[in-house]
């Protein structure tokens, strides 16, 4: 039987155990629900050599990637722009090193917005002057970075996608005056189940332009993402879709096969 193993800490308040974040508890919750057995955990030190292919961890980005290399899977990562979608971008995205950006005038001040290849080493944002990379470098990396043009993006939205169905929209940021094309969703659907390599759980970003445009943002992959809102039970659902697929595996929380599963 599968565990269901999630980071936790102390709360500083009560003492009590806790999920180490909020979408950590979250999925506490959702897996309880779903009946799974849950098992707290503060250091990945303590599970790391216990942590079967049948088993999920609720971990942060780079912990999640130290399990699945246990069991030789390097590399799972979601494109942020799949092929597939690029058409839907809005704009034109390139890929450079951070060292490059700072040591060329014309790079640093063409407003570009840059974000890290490698997730949280620094806060995408736009570049439009030498005092705007403070911050962004590191004095023994050079790491890659994307660029691209610079959007007046008004609001924005994450598409919860789970077998090739979206479960669920949730805005996050920007004017609630704005709301998105729901034509253009259905057709980066359509392009998106043609991907033959797809995940089976992911999200897709959306946002509204101040002209009334609505473009993909990027993809994110599904085992450690945050739930924005998702119910619980769905978002427990979501993160088993991507482990099963991950680790090669059957997804036990998939109730499709029962002719019932509604997410």
């Amino acid at each position: 039987m599968m565990n269901i193993y999630v980071k936790c800490k102390k709360n500083s308040n009560s003492g009590l155990l806790v999920g180490h974040s909020e979408n950590f508890t979250k999925a506490i919750y959702g897996f309880s629900e779903l009946g799974a057995k849950i098992i707290p955990y503060q250091s990945l030190d303590d599970i790391y050599d216990i942590v079967t292919k049948e088993d999920i961890v609720i971990d942060y980005i780079q912990q999640c990637d130290a399990i699945f290399a246990k069991f030789g899977y390097h590399n799972v990562h979601v494109d942020d722009y799949p092929e597939c979608l690029k058409k839907y971008l809005g704009r034109n995205i390139c890929y450079d090193t951070i060292n490059s950006i700072s040591s060329k005038k014309e790079k640093w001040s063409a407003g570009w917005f840059v974000k890290p290849v490698k997730t949280k080493v620094f806060t995408g944002k736009v570049i439009q002057s030498i005092h705007d990379l403070i911050g962004c470098g590191h004095c023994q990396e050079d790491y890659e970075v994307i660029c691209s043009d610079a959007l007046d993006i008004k609001r924005e939205w994450r598409c919860f996608i789970y077998y090739d169905e979206i479960i669920d929209i949730r805005p996050y940021k920007g004017d609630y005056h704005y709301t998105y094309d729901s034509s253009v969703i259905d057709h980066i659907m359509d392009d998106f189940k043609k991907w033959d390599k797809r995940p089976m759980a992911c999200s897709i970003d959306i946002g509204v332009t101040s002209d009334n445009k609505t473009i993909l943002i990027e993809c994110n992959d599904a085992y450690a993402l945050g739930s924005y809102g998702l119910v619980d039970f769905r978002y427990a659902k979501f993160i088993s879709a991507r482990w099963a697929q991950i680790m090669e595996r059957e997804d036990e929380f998939d109730f499709r096969k029962y002719g019932s599963d509604k997410c």
